[in-house]
C-alpha cells in the first residue's frame, strides 16, 4: 500500500466497507462500491450530484492494487486449536464427576462458537490437532466450512493420559515448516484446550521440556495460549504457563459464553 494511502481510502464512502468491486464515475471521479452506488441516480457525495448511469461507472483499477497490496501486507492469520481428548476431559467438575456437562463438551461447545465466528474468513486459516498419548492431525491450516463442524461432533474424549508437550512440540513443528513455506510474517497462535492433567511427555522430562518449548516457541515468534476447561488444575496450569511464558485462560460451565465473547474481542486483530 502505497505511503500517502490510509485505510480510510480504501472504504466506500456509502457502506464504510473496504471495498470487494471498486468503481469510479467517469464524470466526477468519485468512487464507491458497485453494488451500493447502483441504487442511486446522482452522486452521493455533497454537491457533486453528477447524473449516473451504467455507462458512466468504471472499474477503478487503481484501487483494486492498492486493496490487494493492503491484503498481502496483513496477510492472514494462522491458528492451531489443540484438543484434549484423554479420557479425564469426559468428566464434569461436580464431586462425583458424573453431573453436569463434561469438560470435553465444554470444549467443543467453545470450539464451535469460534467456527462459526470464523466461518468463510479466509483471513483466518485454521489447524484442528486432539491429542491423548500422541497428537492426531484432523485438518491443516484452511477456512473454516461446514464441514469441519461436522469434524468436531465425531470426536469424543476416551484417549489415554495427555502427552502435552508432545502436542505442542508437534503443533510448533507445523509452524516452522509453515514458515519455511510462507517466508514473510504471519501471525501465529496455538490455543490448547485442557483440563490440565497432563503427564508432559512420553519421553524426557518437565524441566527439558519447558525449556524446549519456551525457546522453540520464542524462535517461532509463537503466541501461545493455554485455555484450562474446568475448574482442575488451576495452580499448575497457570505455573506451567509462567514456566513457558505462554497466555493462561480459564472457564468452565458457568462463564462459558462470556469467556467466548471475551475471547472472540481480543482474538479479532482485523
Amino acid at each position: 500500500m502505497a505511503s500517502n494511502t490510509t485505510l480510510n481510502d480504501l472504504k466506500c464512502y456509502i457502506c464504510g466497507e473496504i471495498y470487494t468491486n471498486p468503481v469510479v464515475i467517469s464524470q466526477c471521479g468519485h468512487s464507491f462500491d458497485r453494488q451500493c452506488i447502483i441504487r442511486y441516480n446522482y452522486c452521493p457525495i455533497r454537491d457533486c450530484n453528477i447524473p449516473l448511469s451504467e455507462y458512466s461507472l468504471l472499474e477503478n483499477d487503481n484501487i483494486k492494487e492498492l486493496i490487494h497490496d493492503y491484503k498481502q501486507s496483513i496477510g492472514n492469520i494462522y491458528e492451531i486449536f489443540l484438543l484434549d481428548t484423554s479420557t479425564s476431559m469426559w468428566y464434569s467438575d461436580s464431586f462425583t464427576g458424573l453431573f453436569g456437562t463434561g469438560r470435553f463438551y465444554l470444549a467443543i461447545q467453545f470450539l464451535n462458537e469460534i467456527f462459526q465466528r470464523r466461518w468463510n474468513s479466509t483471513t483466518y486459516q485454521i489447524s484442528l490437532i486432539t491429542f491423548d498419548k500422541h497428537p492426531e492431525e484432523h485438518f491443516s491450516f484452511q477456512t473454516i466450512r461446514q464441514h469441519h463442524s461436522k469434524i468436531l461432533e465425531k470426536l469424543t474424549p476416551t484417549g489415554s493420559p495427555t502427552c502435552l508437550f508432545d502436542a505442542i512440540k508437534f503443533s510448533l513443528e507445523k509452524f516452522e515448516k509453515l514458515n519455511q513455506i510462507l517466508n514473510r510474517s504471519t501471525t501465529r497462535s496455538i490455543y490448547i484446550l485442557t483440563d490440565g492433567g497432563d503427564n508432559f511427555s512420553s519421553t524426557g522430562n518437565e524441566k527439558h521440556y519447558i525449556k524446549f518449548i519456551k525457546e522453540y516457541s520464542k524462535k517461532l515468534n509463537i503466541l501461545g495460549n493455554i485455555i484450562l476447561v474446568g475448574d482442575k488444575n488451576i495452580f499448575h496450569t497457570k505455573n506451567l504457563c509462567e514456566n513457558i511464558n505462554y497466555q493462561f485462560h480459564h472457564f468452565n460451565s458457568d462463564n462459558i459464553l462470556e469467556f467466548v465473547r471475551s475471547f472472540l474481542l481480543s482474538s479479532n486483530l482485523y
